[in-house]
Parts: C-alpha cells; structure tokens; sequence
C-alpha cells in the first residue's frame, strides 16, 4: 500500500502548501505593508518553496517503489522546450475565440491597448503565476499523483481520479480557512467546480501526448495572463490587452473558458488518439515484415 502512502503525501503537502501560501498575506502586510507586489511574491515563495522540494523528493520514493527511473524526467529541463507548446496552444485558442466571436457579433472589439499600459503589471503577475499557481500545481497534480495513480490505475482512470484530487485541493484549503476564521480564497459554487475539472483534464492530457510537464505549465500560465488581461481586466489597475463590449453580459467569459478548456481537451484527445493509430499502423506493419 505504499502507493497510497506516496498519493496522501504528495496530495496533503499540496493543501498545507496552498493554505499556509494563501494565508501568508497578513504577515505580508504586517512586515512590508500593504504592498500587492509584496504579497504576491511571499505567496510564491511559500507555495513553489514548499510543494517544489518535497514532491521532487517523494518522486524519488516513486522511483524506488516502481523500480523505474527515467533519464529523462517528464519535469526534466530537457523537455523544457515545450513550455513553449503549451504557451502557443493557449494563445492559440484564446485568439481564436475572440475572431470567432467578433466575426459572429457576440462581442465588439473596440480598442487595443499599447504594451506600455499593461506589460509591466503582466510581467510582474507572470512570476507569481508561475511561483504561486503553474509550477507548484503541475509538479505535485498533473506530474507527481497522476504518475503515482498511473503506477496502478490505467491512463484514463488515473487522469480522472488526479482530476479530482485536483478539486479536492481546492475544497480542502477553503474548508480550512473558514474552519479557522478566515476568508475562502474562492467561491465553491458548481460552475467554479466545472471549470477546474475542465481545467485540470485539458492539462493532464497536454503533459501526456507532449510527455512534458514543462507543455503543462506553459498552458496553465498564459491560461491565467489571459483571463487576467483580457476577459476579466482592470483587477490589476492597469488597461487591458484588448477592451471591448458582449452582445451579452458574461458572454465573452463563457466562450473564453470553451475555447481553452474545451477546446484544449479535443485538441488534446485528437493528438493522441492520431498518435495511437499510427502507434497501431507500425506494428501492424512490423508484425507483417516479420
């Protein structure tokens, strides 16, 4: 049962993490005032400070259970150059949804704002992205428990049930801070707990058919630079991306999480399932020759 040992420790430091990362804003106000950037950058630090270490080690434990050591980790460096993957498959969905969306007339594009209005506050929000949410969360989810529910699970149950440790993160950390007295750093209605789902199994099979963790968290990142800068804006004080007006309030959110999420999943699911056809057509053909 050491699998299942393995599965509650990588998943238990993911939610200590998460809550001790989020609830570390009012030491940040007390030490450094009431600086967002501040707060945003001890939060990083104690999310990636915590989860990044110990699921590199507990990965080790996997190694020795399974017998298996990869020279060439799914999170390895070496398969860093598909960050870049998921990067431009996001960018990628999330064009095509606003081009499909304007040519239908559910929004109307009225502006597009220079760089020099928004780059700086991006940037700036990139690096606790990256610290605080994409590579903590694809380390310890889509890497470390969905390899350890893969050591005994087939491929499809084993992203299912990551998925919902995936959700269950969530929920645990905001059962905990109203638990202790604090504010839930989110709302967990139905379309919340949908949209995570959806998120995490478009990110699961990202890392399976690029076989890089790095594809994972370039995705997860520009997902959020997206939602933060052109569907959702002004939550950092600076002009959007692009400004424009729905034909529907809420509209061009609704779409936006189709087209990436969604969206994501069947380009996801078409890769792999042309990848094992042509798998099947070699042996076929192997099996012939011999």
């Amino acid at each position: 049962m050491k699998w299942i040992r393995l599965l509650l420790a990588g998943w238990s430091t993911l939610v200590a993490a998460l809550f001790l990362a989020s609830s570390s804003g009012d030491v940040t106000v007390q030490l450094f005032g009431s600086s967002k950037h501040a707060q945003y950058l001890v939060k990083g630090l104690v999310m990636s400070g915590l989860v990044v270490p110990i699921i590199l080690y507990l990965y080790q434990h996997l190694y020795r259970m399974t017998g298996i050591k990869p020279k060439t980790p799914i999170y390895s460096w070496k398969r860093g150059y598909h960050f870049f993957t998921g990067v431009l498959l996001a960018i990628a969905l999330g064009a095509m949804g606003f081009i499909i969306a304007s040519s239908q007339g559910w929004i109307v594009i009225e502006k597009w704002h220079a760089p020099d209005q928004w780059f700086a506050a991006l940037l700036i929000n990139v690096v606790f992205a990256v610290l605080y949410e994409a590579l903590p969360e694809e380390l310890g989810l889509r890497g470390f428990l969905y390899d350890v529910l893969r050591h005994r699970f087939p491929a499809w149950l084993s992203v299912l049930l990551q998925t919902l440790l995936f959700v269950a993160v969530t929920t645990a950390v905001a059962l905990i801070q109203a638990f202790v007295g604090l504010a839930p750093g989110v709302s967990l209605d139905i379309s919340y707990i949908v949209i995570i789902f959806c998120f995490g199994v478009g990110l699961q099979l990202l890392r399976l058919w690029t076989g890089s963790l790095w594809a994972s968290i370039g995705y997860h990142l520009t997902y959020l630079e997206i939602m933060r800068f052109a569907i959702l804006p002004h939550v950092y004080g600076v002009p959007p991306i692009i400004t424009y007006q729905d034909s529907v309030h809420g509209l061009s959110f609704l779409f936006a999480i189709a087209m990436m999420q969604i969206g994501g999943i069947i380009v996801s699911l078409v890769i792999l399932g042309t990848k094992r056809l042509i798998q099947k057509r070699k042996m076929i053909r192997t099996d012939t020759h011999s």
